[in-house]
């Protein structure tokens, strides 16, 4: 075996100084991968972090699928497991605070009103045109501030919240969002109108659908929010009874208004089958929109519901 010699002086020098540079250029090399990975909405985490991650038999998963778990979570109610899901994707990538207006939602439905009002408020800094965020924002104040408990502090707390009403940049594209835009922000009776008038539409296309689904929705979080608690059991129902509600894919507002059912507990069946009206100006949906020539004809994705008769 060949002995190997040692270094020079002048060799050992050297050395250092390339690994020095080696060392320097990995550093540089690791922060840049950091940067790119966070631009891209990857969660990096240390190394000690990402073994004891394994060892806990999970993976470094980025932001998406942490967000697709925090959904699902919600969706099966388990707000409370989003909430924290939602948090320890913040403290790991705080830039993607503004996005999570899934979040806020969460947080609404268990109470954290003030903490909800922030995330809607600093969601519309990147989505300065979505009414929902502008809603969402105006129903967390007024439950922050008491709407609902008497007819005084309901009062003032709505006067605050309009007068704070988050302005939006530009103009939410969706019909219906203009309605609920001027009833919540104004109290817009003609605004009101329109919206149960889309509640009553036949859901003759996926639109039709939509649109009753939103304005029964946003009707209820409304009614709720200014203490009205029947009229809001009514509404939510009805946006759940929808066939967009119940049929509906991949829109996270149909789990939304099982969530509200669930929590406030009006998820047990009402028969609402021979009410025709609630506060005498709401029609219940007709099961025979949804004739089978009709479904056909603009390939309908919700197939006719026995929860429609509930609505």
């Amino acid at each position: 075996m060949t002995q190997k010699s040692s270094p020079s002086s002048s060799e050992k020098d050297d050395d250092d100084s390339n690994e020095k540079e080696t060392s320097s250029t990995g550093a540089a090399t690791t922060t840049s991968r950091r940067t790119l990975l966070l631009s891209l909405g990857v969660v990096v985490v240390s190394s000690s972090t990402s073994i004891e991650a394994a060892n806990a038999g999970e993976m470094m998963i980025d932001s998406r699928t942490f967000v697709s778990r925090a959904m699902q979570k919600f969706e099966r109610n388990d707000v409370e497991g989003a909430t924290m899901d939602f948090d320890a994707l913040i403290e790991k990538s705080p830039g993607s605070k503004p996005y999570l207006w899934q979040r806020g939602i969460a947080l609404y439905y268990v109470d954290e009103f003030r903490e909800a009002e922030k995330q809607f408020r600093e969601d519309v800094r990147v989505n300065p045109n979505d009414t929902e965020e502008a809603a969402w924002a105006f129903l967390s104040q007024m439950r922050k501030g008491g709407g609902g408990e008497d007819d005084a502090s309901s009062s003032s707390s709505l006067k605050k919240a309009r007068e704070e009403f988050v302005e939006l940049a530009g103009r939410d594209s969706r019909k219906v969002m203009g309605s609920v835009l001027r009833l919540y922000k104004t109290g817009d009776e003609e605004a009101k109108r329109t919206l149960e008038s889309l509640s009553k539409k036949p859901a003759d296309s996926t639109q039709s659908a939509s649109d009753a689904f939103y304005a029964s929705l946003y009707l209820g979080l409304y009614s709720e929010a200014l203490g009205n608690a029947e009229e809001a059991k009514y509404w939510v129902k009805k946006a759940n009874g929808t066939p967009y509600g119940q049929r509906a894919s991949g829109d996270f507002m149909t789990s939304v208004a099982k969530v509200h059912l669930a929590r406030r507990k009006w998820d047990v069946v009402d028969d609402y089958s021979d009410k025709r009206t609630t506060g005498g100006n709401v029609e219940v949906v007709s099961t025979h929109a949804f004739d089978s020539a009709t479904r056909r004809l603009e390939r309908f994705p919700f197939p006719e519901s026995y929860s429609m008769r509930i609505v």
